[in-house]
């Protein structure tokens, strides 16, 4: 695969995503700051714990959850809610997802059925996941590539995301799994370990 016939047609959540960062003067990945998107469209971050929360809703009915969101009823506004104690790369992954739950869903979760959900869920993680790897930031990837094989670590440390996020994001890409990027016979590929 040529470098030109990379993921030419963005699908919808990229381009939300793209709509997102399109705000914002980030250099490099690691920039991309959560908090700072999230203040900029008027979303307040508070702990997932029962005194922060400003809603008429059962602590008991939520307490399970790592984050959760709740839109406002104006706008892309609202609230997302973080459980304490999670370390900073769970912290950043679930405020992206939530965050384009409020960008994207504009309601609650809990008013969902089993299938709206899974959708919505999906969907918040497709969206996150071009929000914290951009296409633009990518083709640095590539581009290294060309010269030295490039592990899935490498990719999650250049975007400070797990390797598990920065799989899924490829794969979003490739339409497959993938572990590493290399470059053979004049062609960009991708390599996946044997179990």
């Amino acid at each position: 695969m040529s470098l030109l016939e990379l993921h030419n047609n963005a699908d919808y959540w990229e381009e939300r995503a793209n709509r997102v960062l399109s705000h914002f003067n980030y250099t490099y990945p690691d920039e991309i700051d959560m908090y700072e998107i999230c203040w900029r469209y008027g979303i307040q971050i508070k702990p997932l714990d029962e005194p922060f929360l400003d809603i008429n809703l059962k602590y008991e009915s939520i307490k399970h959850l790592k984050a959760w969101s709740i839109p406002n009823s104006q706008g892309r506004r609202g609230h997302i809610y973080l459980k304490p104690g999670l370390n900073a790369l769970e912290k950043k992954l679930l405020l992206a997802e939530e965050f384009c739950h409020l960008y994207g869903h504009y309601q609650s979760q809990l008013t969902l059925n089993e299938l709206e959900l899974s959708k919505a869920e999906n969907q918040a993680k497709r969206m996150a996941a071009y929000l914290l790897m951009p296409e633009h930031f990518l083709k640095t990837v590539f581009n290294v590539a060309l010269e030295d094989a490039v592990l899935i670590s490498d990719i999650a440390d250049y975007f400070v995301v797990t390797e598990e996020f920065a799989q899924y994001r490829m794969n979003l890409t490739y339409n497959k799994k993938m572990d590493a990027l290399l470059y053979v016979n004049g062609n960009l590929g991708t390599f996946e370990w044997i179990e």
